[in-house]
């Protein structure tokens, strides 16, 4: 399922076993989706283009890559794929 900015989700059991339990049903607010790769140095000398990550990987297939907050508004310090997040409950 592809989310779009604003969107509420929380952490697969998948992405759980890789970032830590303590991530369990914590809602996190979508705050950028890409689906195309673009090397750091040009991502932030653009202005860090919609659509577009450093550490977006081009062999996931149709999977979008997104950054995600907390609902108090504190930035995750990594990025996740499709695969792990799901709609919160």
């Amino acid at each position: 399922m592809a989310f779009k900015v604003g969107d509420v989700v929380e952490m697969t059991a998948d992405a759980l076993e890789n970032y830590g339990e303590e991530w369990a049903g914590v809602p996190l607010r979508v705050t950028h989706v890409a689906t195309k790769y673009m090397p750091a140095a040009e991502f932030f000398a653009k202005g860090k283009p919609r659509g577009y990550h450093p550490g977006y990987d081009e062999g996931v297939g149709d999977e979008a890559l997104y950054d995600l907050e907390t609902l108090s508004g504190k930035a995750l310090e990594f990025s996740l794929y499709g695969w792990e997040v799901e709609r919160a409950q």
